[in-house]
């Protein structure tokens, strides 16, 4: 199983990057977690333009996979049905993509090419905060499947 988690942002704070690595190690080796950042586009005037250059900073990424995209207006889950749509997808699609756009969000034709929107919380959350609990979310989908005690309800 293949995950990529495209990010459109600046470098993260050393905190970020070690609690994310700490989560890819607990996820270990069946899962393989590829994690591409993308600087934001500086030199656009407004946010419209500004989303439309990122999407085409990504456009290479999100081809040929099942893409999530992280917005804010998305379908929201609790854990365990998170775990079950995660576990379903990795069943029907080896190739699954999630998207956590820039400091505007996402182009709206991006959002179109979406084959899930997907909220972590109705508040806008900072670029870090975001990739972590999506990482840990991904592990705790995983925990539950494998009735690991990580998850408790």
């Amino acid at each position: 199983m293949k995950i990529k988690i495209v990010s459109i942002n600046n470098p993260h704070d050393h905190w970020v990057y070690d609690e994310i690595k700490r989560f890819l190690k607990k996820i270990g080796h069946d899962y393989k977690i590829e994690l591409i950042e993308i600087k934001p586009d500086k030199k656009a005037t407004n946010p419209i333009q500004k989303k439309k250059a990122e999407a085409q900073s990504v456009d290479k990424y999100i081809r040929n996979t099942f893409l999530i995209c992280l917005d804010e207006r998305g379908d929201s889950f609790d854990s365990i049905n998170f775990s079950k749509k995660l576990l379903d997808l990795f069943a029907r699609y080896p190739d699954i993509t999630f998207l956590i756009g820039g400091a505007d969000g996402l182009d709206d034709q991006v959002l179109a090419q979406s084959n899930l929107t997907l909220s972590l919380s109705k508040m806008t959350l900072p670029h870090q905060l975001a990739k972590i609990v999506l990482i840990e979310q991904i592990y705790r989908a995983i925990s539950i499947s494998k009735n690991h005690p990580y998850h408790r309800e």
